[in-house]
């Protein structure tokens, strides 16, 4: 003999009284209890560390990366010191480190150093805004000062420099072409590219 729940029965009384309106909305709402929660999740981004191990310095392997249109190598500025700082355009601490850099725009003119400023490979995982409608927004004057290049960076960039898809990283790279430092967070870590910039004067 077959038991029938009266909870059950009674939830069946009370849908077959659901007019058709009312019961779309019970579907609907069901339906959207099923959708995973990762469909809502807002971007968490994973910082680089602020202050890794020291390491011995490394050459800077050559990559390419996308700006203006145009696919470009790194090889073009060996014998120049340079930054590479990966962003993503959504990034709360990017959005600082780029305020930074147009803080202290001033002391970087007065260097030789270069400032390649990428949107991540796939922009970390998230959409998100151009690097150029970022910088638009953040720090505008960059976009026109020579020291600075915006672009986005290739798979194979992200491959030799953000191994670990890290959203905020950046190497300092010397005239030799040296890795001597890596690290993330520039409106935290900023005194390390002053030191890097006051190093020598190449």
């Amino acid at each position: 003999m077959t038991t029938i729940n009266p909870k059950a029965t009674n939830a069946m009384k009370r849908l077959r009284h659901l007019t058709p309106k009312s019961t779309i909305f019970v579907l609907a709402f069901a339906a959207a209890a099923l959708v995973p929660a990762y469909a809502h999740a807002t971007p968490s981004p994973m910082m680089a560390p602020e202050n890794p191990p020291v390491t011995s310095a490394k050459t800077a392997p050559d990559a390419s990366f996308r700006s203006g249109g145009h696919l470009v190598r790194l090889a073009t500025y060996h014998g120049q010191k340079l930054i590479i700082w990966e962003v993503a355009t959504w990034c709360g601490s990017c959005k600082a480190g780029l305020k930074a850099f147009a803080h202290h725009q001033a002391l970087i003119d007065r260097s030789n150093l270069k400032i390649i400023v990428l949107r991540d490979y796939k922009n970390g995982g998230y959409p998100g805004i151009t690097i150029e409608k970022f910088a638009a927004q953040v720090a505008p004057t960059l976009l026109k000062d020579p020291h600075f290049v915006f672009g986005d960076a290739t798979k194979e960039l992200a491959a030799a420099y953000d191994p670990h898809h890290y959203v905020d990283i950046y190497q300092l790279i010397d005239a030799q072409n040296q890795i001597v430092a890596t690290s993330s967070a520039p409106s935290v870590t900023f005194g390390k590219i002053k030191h890097f910039i006051a190093s020598d004067s190449k």
